[in-house]
């Protein structure tokens, strides 16, 4: 029986290897239509035009982060910084052709992956997220290990690029195309439960399978009992109990000092372990589908406290939360929008939608529809930490924002840090291109600030101006400006 379940998981790990690697190929491929597109630009400066030619490369290309053009080891022109040089030391320039990468300046903890294409003394250099790439390799399989290895180094599905493969993997398939490599590697071969089932659908051995369920029975008491202590499960009843309560930091418009909406940010005070931290709940929640009823708690909590207020702002108020790749494939997003718009009429209280950076949204004919009639509701559609993770130009053509809001990553220290400026200056041009709206995140001095309203940013969020509060705090705190 276990010799027929690793054949079985082979047969699995040689499908899915085929699936990643096509998938990867699809990636490259468009590494390479980016680059071509982007050719005819080295013939010129790097004016308006050019930038503006190679910004709408990356926001037209799917998968693609960023485009350079250099002249010998030499960044001239860039997606991200626009017209300001860089000379790369000779061992930080790729080499022609794939290469894979464990970080940049820009992002120096993040995997990418360049493409070197040279046209007689100059050339253009393509830039992938490892996110991508690593997404690829978080293939449904819990049982196998799948790695990629290009030019000696590997990049694994956590998204570490290591020097060396692999040398147990089981299964190594190349892609002719791209000469790279993927590697499967079985690290849960065998299970209680996958055996169990084997047996059942196959065997059907009825004194056997009998004898398999007494002795996995205690088993399976002791694992139930346990999981009563474990975080997901704590957080599946603190959703069925209502535990997770809504806080709002405000959003403050830069021209006129006032609050002009508020992030919704859920937070969780369990009964006996207190405060728990978003970064410890929310990845578990989407990681395991509960993460839209996170959101449809945040939207019904809001709507009845307002309901229960009775407070109409002096202003129409924007109050934006959180959703994600899974609030996407479906229309029960819309439902609980307009569910918000029936508990609170009239009221001045509109909604926005914050996509998150850490799933893709797949552009689907599904969640195309879903924007369509999400507009003509009047929700607005925020791109939250513009530049990292999934929230890149694909997003702005993707979902035309009302609203981009700046990560702090860039904001913080952007009072010296010459690249953090360039970075936020080519996306608030970018903004203002578009005709939506800048929120600067992490604001967090007057002297943040002041930069920032310098550099063009309309709207500010931040510990300078009000940590995340109670709904009751930020109904009062409405009613004035905030300093």
């Amino acid at each position: 029986m276990i010799e027929k379940m690793k054949f079985s998981q082979k047969k699995e790990a040689e499908k899915n290897v085929l699936i990643i690697r096509d998938e990867i190929d699809r990636v490259l491929t468009h590494a390479r239509i980016a680059s071509d597109a982007a050719a005819h630009l080295l013939a010129g400066q790097c004016d308006a035009a050019t930038q503006t030619g190679i910004r709408k490369i990356v926001a037209t290309t799917p998968d693609i982060r960023t485009v350079s053009l250099l002249r010998g080891n030499e960044i001239y022109c860039s997606s991200v910084f626009g017209a300001q040089y860089f000379r790369l030391a000779a061992q930080s320039t790729p080499p022609a052709g794939f290469s894979l990468m464990d970080g940049n300046a820009l992002t120096p903890y993040r995997s990418l992956l360049i493409y070197h294409a040279v046209h007689a003394g100059k050339s253009v250099m393509v830039g992938i997220d490892g996110y991508y790439l690593q997404y690829k390799l978080k293939i449904n399989d819990r049982r196998t290990d799948y790695q990629m290895t290009l030019n000696g180094l590997t990049l694994n599905a956590a998204g570490q690029v290591l020097t060396h493969r692999d040398p147990t993997a089981s299964l190594r398939y190349f892609s002719p195309e791209y000469q790279y490599q993927i590697s499967a590697n079985p690290v849960a071969p065998v299970s209680p439960n996958l055996l169990l089932k084997d047996i059942w659908h196959e065997e059907k051995s009825g004194v056997f399978l009998t004898f398999l369920l007494s002795a996995l029975l205690s088993t399976f008491t002791s694992k139930t009992l346990s999981q009563r202590n474990t975080l997901l499960f704590m957080l599946e009843k603190a959703l069925d109990k209502n535990e997770l309560i809504p806080f709002i930091q405000p959003i403050i418009e830069a021209e006129s000092g006032n609050t002009v909406g508020g992030e919704v940010l859920m937070r969780w005070k369990h009964p006996q372990r207190g405060h728990i931290p978003p970064d410890q709940f929310i990845p578990l929640a989407e990681q395991n589908g509960l993460i839209t009823r996170i959101t449809q708690s945040g939207l019904r909590h809001v709507a009845d406290a307002l309901n229960s207020a009775g407070i109409i702002p002096a202003r129409d108020m924007t109050l934006f939360f959180n959703v994600s790749a899974a609030d996407f494939i479906n229309h029960d997003l819309l439902e609980e929008c307009r569910e918000f718009r029936r508990k609170t009429p009239l009221s001045g209280w509109q909604i926005g939608l914050e996509i998150t950076e850490r799933e893709p949204v797949e552009d689907t004919h599904v969640a195309q529809a879903l924007c369509k009639r999400l507009d003509a509701l009047g929700v607005q559609i925020s791109i939250d930490d513009f530049g990292t993770g999934n929230s890149n130009y694909r997003y702005l053509m993707q979902f035309r924002p009302h609203y981009i809001k700046i990560d702090k990553v860039f904001t913080s220290g952007i009072e010296t840090d010459a690249s953090k400026e360039a970075i936020v200056r080519n996306i608030i041009a970018i903004a203002q291109d578009m005709r939506c709206m800048t929120i600067a995140e992490g604001v967090e001095t007057a002297s943040q600030k002041e930069k920032l309203a310098e550099m063009g940013a309309t709207h500010f969020q931040g510990f300078f101006f009000s940590k995340p509060v109670e709904i009751a705090t930020f109904f009062q705190n409405t009613r004035n400006p905030l300093p």
